[in-house]
C-alpha cells in the first residue's frame, strides 16, 4: 500500500514537470466523450478440461468446447481535472461466446436435448486513469485502475457483480476538441468450484481497443 501510494505521487510530480512544456490550448477543454472499438477475450476457455484429464465424469458437468472472443464495442465518458489525472465511465458490449456440451452432459438432460447455449457480457466501470507527458510531445502514457459492474446474460445466469478493473495505453490529442486513445484493459470475472462451473462463471476479461472522444 505504501510503495502505491509513493508511486501514485511520483506520477503526479512527474506529470506535473511535463505539463509546463505541452500545449495547453490542446488541455483547455476537460470533458469528454466518444467511442470506443476493439477486440475481446472472454476466457470461458478455461472451462474446457485439456485432453490429458478429459474422461467421462468430466464430460458431464464441464463444458466440451467454446466459441468466444471477437469484436467489442462501447461509449466512454471522463473528466480531466488536470492533464495527468482523470476519471471516466465507460460502458463496454463485448462478443458473445457459444457454450457447447457433449450429448450425455447434465446441461443436454436438463435443456431438453440441447447441447449449446449463447452467453452474452457486458460492462458499466469508473477509472481513475493517472498519465505522463511524452516529453516534448503531446503524447501522454496512462495506467488506470477502477472498479466495474460486470453483466453475464444467459439462460441459466443473468446477474451483475462487483469486481475490478485495470487499463493501460496511449492517448493524444489531436487537435483541441478530437482525442484518440490505444489500450489495453483486464476485467477480473469469478469462478467457483463446483459440479456445474459454468453455473456461476463470470468470466476473466482481456481486450485491446482504440477510441475517439469529442473534448468539450
Amino acid at each position: 500500500m505504501i510503495s502505491s501510494r509513493i508511486l501514485f505521487f511520483c506520477c503526479l510530480i512527474a506529470g506535473s514537470f511535463a505539463y509546463a512544456n505541452v500545449d495547453n490550448h490542446k488541455f483547455s477543454h476537460p470533458f469528454y466523450a466518444g467511442v470506443t472499438g476493439g477486440y475481446g477475450w472472454t476466457t470461458w476457455q478455461g472451462l474446457v478440461p485439456p485432453e490429458s484429464k478429459q474422461n467421462l465424469a468430466m464430460a458431464i458437468f464441464t463444458p466440451e468446447s467454446i466459441d468466444e472472443s471477437g469484436g467489442l464495442w462501447g461509449l466512454f465518458a471522463g473528466y480531466e481535472f488536470l492533464p495527468y489525472f482523470a476519471l471516466e465511465a465507460a460502458y463496454t458490449r463485448y462478443p458473445n461466446a457459444k457454450i457447447t456440451f457433449d450429448e450425455e452432459s447434465i446441461f443436454t438432460f436438463e435443456h431438453d436435448e440441447r447441447t449449446s447455449f449463447i452467453t452474452k457480457t457486458e460492462t458499466l466501470s469508473l477509472i481513475a486513469k493517472i498519465m505522463m507527458m511524452v516529453p516534448r510531445t503531446d503524447v501522454r502514457i496512462y495506467s488506470g485502475l477502477g472498479l466495474a459492474e460486470m453483466h453475464r446474460c444467459d439462460e441459466i445466469n443473468d446477474h451483475w457483480i462487483g469486481t475490478p478493473t485495470f487499463n493501460a495505453g496511449v492517448n493524444y490529442n489531436f487537435t483541441d476538441h478530437i482525442m484518440g486513445e490505444f489500450g489495453a484493459n483486464y476485467t477480473a470475472g469469478k469462478g467457483i468450484s463446483e459440479l456445474s462451473p459454468v453455473d456461476d462463471y463470470f468470466p476473466f476479461i482481456y481486450s485491446i481497443f482504440l477510441r475517439v472522444a469529442y473534448r468539450f
